[in-house]
């Protein structure tokens, strides 16, 4: 019970953020489904089911549909999925979007939001090094990645878009 608790706040923070982020002239529709491997006619499928709870080790998909519902272009929309500190990302299903001849390849962040870049991402460390303080550049791993976004250099009159990403419950 303690889990579902915490998943359905988790999931009430993140659509609280994302409709925080958007723009009166952006409609955005945050959703997560549990991934679910299924056996359909001798073969495994995957299938999606809402997530009203999680539990350590299963997989959630985020899905974030993006729409513009003016009649006019709309250029640098930023558009952000939170990934929950109670989740790890799993690297490489932050799929990129094609818009036209356009490709968007998500960016990460691994400090709460603050700065994003395409990875592998690195962050400085200070670590003792023969009796000596150094500093060192480090990789930071998918897993601690906290945010994703994507930036569209437009996003067309009554446009849609629908950007996906996967966690793994810790």
């Amino acid at each position: 019970m303690r889990v579902k608790r915490w998943w359905v706040l988790s999931l009430g923070l993140l659509l609280a953020f994302a409709l925080a982020q958007s723009r009166n002239d952006i409609r955005l529709d945050l959703k997560a489904f549990r991934v679910l491997s299924v056996q359909e006619q001798g073969r495994t499928v995957e299938r999606l089911e809402a997530a009203l709870d999680a539990k350590p080790g299963q997989l959630i998909e985020y899905q974030l549909n993006a729409q513009n519902t003016t009649d006019n272009p709309l250029r640098q929309v930023v558009l952000i999925i939170p990934i929950p500190a109670n989740t790890a990302y799993l690297a490489l299903s932050a799929q990129p979007l094609r818009l036209g001849e356009t490709l968007v390849a998500a960016e990460f962040s691994f400090d709460g939001g603050k700065s994003y870049g395409s990875p592998p991402l690195k962050r400085k460390v200070r670590v003792v090094e023969n009796g000596k303080e150094v500093e060192k550049e480090v990789e930071v791993k998918p897993e601690e990645y906290t945010h994703a976004r994507w930036v569209l250099p437009e996003l067309g009159a009554k446009q849609s878009v629908l950007l996906k990403l996967r966690t793994v419950v810790r």
